[in-house]
Formats: C-alpha cells, sequence, structure tokens
C-alpha cells in the first residue's frame, strides 16, 4: 500500500471512529437561517403571507398566519378565517365557527365580514335566520362601499321580510 493511501485510510477511520460521538445537529445540512416565529413578523407580513398561502391551497399554512393575526384581533384575517371554515379549508366545514369569526371582525366595523355575516343570516347558516339584522348588517356595510352589500339589502327590503316572517314585526 503507497504512503499516501495508508494515510487516506487512517484518516478515514479517524473520521469513522469520531462518527458516534458527533451529535446529530452537527451532521445536519449546512447552517440554515432561523425562521422567525410567526408572532414575530409584522401584520401586513403575516397578512401576505397569509393571502398567499391561501392562494397556493396551502390551507394549513394560510390558517396558521391568519391565527396570529386573529390574537391580535385584526379583522381582515378574522374575515378569512371565516370565509376558510365555511368553505372546509384546512378545517372542517362548519357554518357555526364561520359565523362567529365574521361577527369578531363585524364587532369592529370591518364591512367585508359585515356581508359575509349578513349573508349568513339572510340564509341561517351557521346562525339563525333573521331577515331584519340581515339586512341591518347589509346595508352597513354598503355603506362603506362593499360590492353586492346594497344588493342584498334591497333583495331583504321589508317584502322579503314580510314573506319570510309571515308578516310578523
Amino acid at each position: 500500500m503507497s504512503d499516501r493511501k495508508f494515510r487516506t485510510a487512517v484518516v478515514l477511520a479517524g473520521l469513522l471512529a469520531l462518527l458516534p460521538i458527533i451529535p446529530a445537529s452537527a451532521a445536519m445540512a449546512p447552517s440554515q437561517p432561523a425562521v422567525p416565529a410567526l408572532e414575530t413578523l409584522p401584520t401586513d407580513v403575516l397578512l401576505s403571507r397569509g393571502v398567499a398561502s391561501l392562494n397556493a391551497r396551502d390551507y394549513a399554512r394560510a390558517r396558521s398566519h391568519f391565527r396570529v393575526l386573529a390574537q391580535r384581533d385584526n379583522p381582515a384575517a378574522e374575515t378569512l378565517l371565516g370565509t376558510m371554515t365555511a368553505k372546509g379549508q384546512g378545517a372542517a366545514k362548519d357554518d357555526a365557527i364561520a359565523a362567529a369569526w365574521f361577527l369578531r371582525a363585524a364587532r369592529r366595523g370591518y364591512a367585508p365580514a359585515q356581508l359575509a355575516l349578513a349573508d349568513a343570516f339572510a340564509r341561517g347558516r351557521g346562525v339563525p335566520q333573521d331577515t331584519s339584522r340581515a339586512r341591518t348588517l347589509a346595508k352597513a356595510a354598503a355603506s362603506q362601499g362593499v360590492p353586492g352589500a346594497a344588493q342584498l339589502a334591497s333583495r331583504l327590503g321589508p317584502e322579503r321580510y314580510a314573506m319570510l316572517t309571515g308578516g310578523r314585526p
């Protein structure tokens, strides 16, 4: 065996002998940059990443971003969580939980949530059907310029209310 081959064999044997004492973390790929915890990210970054995940149909990731934002009382994230829950995206479809998310955001005056909650009340999805409440919410959303809100409010006018309630006030 040549001197060079002998030295190579000795070095390899030495390295193999060290394997059991090298921690597993040291044997990993070159160090990767630390991923910041979601809770530390700014609201606008979380929202844009959540929407990007939603558009990519990565519902679990989108939900995780929106949940952090909901803990910060972000009405856009609450509305998106409601929409995802109503559609069964990333969790079981549940109209009552969806309506609860819409209600949280609507109470802060968030117009898209007001329209979503108005629709839930109009259809009785996740909440008892209540045309009067649906119309009030739709009007509130319409006053903020949400597309479709004025149409829903007009469809829920007094005639529709009378038809749904049998004329009872």
